[in-house]
């Protein structure tokens, strides 16, 4: 199994993506947050941090991280991100289907 050895990246390095039109954006428990596909992974915003993942939900839960556990998992149970799941999905099929 490959591995992303460097999840989480500086500003500086996400910027280089920040247009990609292959993207959702969403405000999450008063978070900005934005998930862009970026070839074959994705780049999750939320907030000032910034993650990598395999997947949209690997990088979006790396970039988590510094919120805290109790938080992440009352931001988990909020049903505002079923709308970004759906878009995430028809980009991956998008993407799938390219």
């Amino acid at each position: 199994m490959r591995r992303d050895t460097l999840v989480v990246t500086s500003g500086a390095q996400s910027r280089r993506v920040s247009n990609n039109r292959n993207s959702v954006a969403f405000t999450l428990g008063g978070f900005p947050v934005r998930l862009v596909l970026a070839g074959e992974r994705w780049v999750a915003h939320v907030g000032e941090s910034v993650a990598v993942g395999r997947t949209a939900r690997q990088a979006f839960m790396a970039a988590l991280e510094p919120v805290g556990e109790a938080r992440i998992r009352a931001l988990l149970a909020d049903l505002a991100l079923l709308e970004p799941s759906v878009r995430v999905a028809e980009l991956e099929a998008a993407a799938a289907t390219a």
